[in-house]
């Protein structure tokens, strides 16, 4: 008997109920299609997640051929402590927040004013899959002008880093946008060492830790690795957020008159419909969970999907509570929270706070400035993704308004960074 097959058509068109089956039959299963350990019970997934055995040397194959190098993301130990430390002071900086709250909730404005006028939009096309690469590109600080370009670039990169399938157009598509960002950035690598600005390209090219600077291909890479941490998830946060509440119009309208639920509201819909399904790690050495044995040398995908909806840590898991006591925003956007799409431990998501802002000032904004809104009739949600996993669509609503009238205070205040 063999667990579930999650490259199945079944799988991919709804892996819930294959979850139900994980957690209660299989879980800890070898899939033979892939060669993964499958883990999927919310204890164990965390154990995976955050302890020494298990490394991220996995993701070469899925990061290196468009990040043109090694990244943050594969790294262990010193040489791990040595480059988080270098790519998250900028995000940690005292002026940091000071500049890029504003701008996100400049450019979520502007988005949102193409389409306010008219009463209707795709809230994923329209919006949520272009506001995060717009955040990556000002904290970057590109040029406005080259957004549009960089938007391909940004849809293509993360296509390549999900494609599970192996389909043959999206990897040649990756590697042609990664070749192309590689010449754009090249002039402006030179630039920002001369030049250097209130950006995190300038800060990439000039910082230094114990006399030693990075080189343009570590630096290419890391580009690369802020457009993984702040792509497909972050749109697909900001669309399951906006859909448990338009399904809900209670929660919608609760939401409306207290947006420090916002949050809450965020950690819930990430839990019931996690952007990242599976995370993969490396077993260094063999390793005895509670549910089987994992070989040295092992790829183990952890079920994030699954283990979110672990009736052992989340009561009613199958059911949107934003009030659940197992939430809390304080832990949940730290290395320490239940809601595990982040990651846990060293491996905690570099973006998570950015990916928070973005989605705190998208569902802010929406809601004050779309009155009325609400699905459209007769919408048909339909998801697709194995490793990401997002709707295709979120048609929505709304009563028209001018352009330009979107209130954000008292509303607009962004949370406060956690600890």
């Amino acid at each position: 008997m063999t667990g579930p097959d999650i490259l199945s058509a079944q799988y991919a068109a709804d892996p819930y109920p294959y979850y139900q089956e994980m957690l209660t039959s299989f879980p800890l299963y070898l899939h033979p299609a892939t060669g993964f350990y499958l883990v999927s019970r919310h204890a164990e997934v965390t154990r995976v997640l955050q302890e020494p055995p298990f490394t991220n040397e996995v993701y070469a194959w899925q990061l290196e051929p468009v990040a043109g190098g090694r990244t943050i993301v594969q790294m262990d130990g010193a040489e791990h402590t040595y480059y988080r430390r270098l790519m998250g002071a900028p995000l940690r900086g005292a002026n940091f927040r000071e500049w890029i709250v504003p701008e996100i909730e400049r450019m979520s404005a502007g988005l949102i004013e193409e389409f306010q006028e008219r009463g209707w939009a795709d809230l994923r096309a329209d919006y949520a899959d272009v506001l995060p690469c717009d955040v990556v590109s000002a904290l970057l600080g590109l040029p406005a002008q080259d957004r549009p370009t960089f938007r391909r670039w940004f849809v293509s990169i993360n296509a390549f880093m999900s494609n599970f399938e192996n389909d043959p157009a999206v990897t040649a598509a990756g590697l042609a946008a990664s070749a192309e960002m590689t010449e754009y950035l090249r002039p402006l690598i030179v630039d920002r060492r001369a030049r250097p600005r209130d950006d995190l390209l300038s800060a990439f090219c000039n910082a230094e830790i114990d006399g030693v600077v990075l080189n343009e291909g570590q630096i290419q890479a890391h580009c690369s690795t802020l457009i993984a941490a702040n792509g497909d998830g972050t749109s697909a946060t900001i669309v399951y957020t906006m859909k448990e509440l338009l399904l809900r119009p209670e929660h919608l309208q609760a939401a409306r008159g207290d947006r420090s639920l916002i949050d809450r509201v965020h950690l819930e819909a990430a839990r019931l419909n996690p952007p990242v399904h599976m995370l993969l790690r490396f077993a260094a050495k063999d390793v005895d969970l509670p549910s089987g044995h994992v070989p040295a040398g092992s790829t183990v995908a952890c079920m994030v999907g699954a283990a979110h909806r672990d009736p052992e840590r989340f009561g009613q898991p199958d059911v949107f509570r934003p009030h659940r006591a197992e939430i809390d925003p304080a832990r949940d956007f730290t290395p320490g929270g239940a809601v595990l799409h982040f990651g846990r431990g060293r491996h905690f998501c570099l973006g998570a706070h950015i990916a928070r802002i973005t989605v705190h000032t998208a569902v802010n904004q929406l809601l004050d400035a779309l009155p009325g809104l609400c699905l459209a009739e007769g919408a048909n949600l339909i998801e697709k993704g194995i490793f990401t996993r997002n709707l295709t669509r979120l048609p929505i609503t709304f009563t028209p308004v001018l352009r330009g009238a979107i209130a954000t205070a008292p509303h607009g205040a962004a949370p406060a960074r956690s600890a």
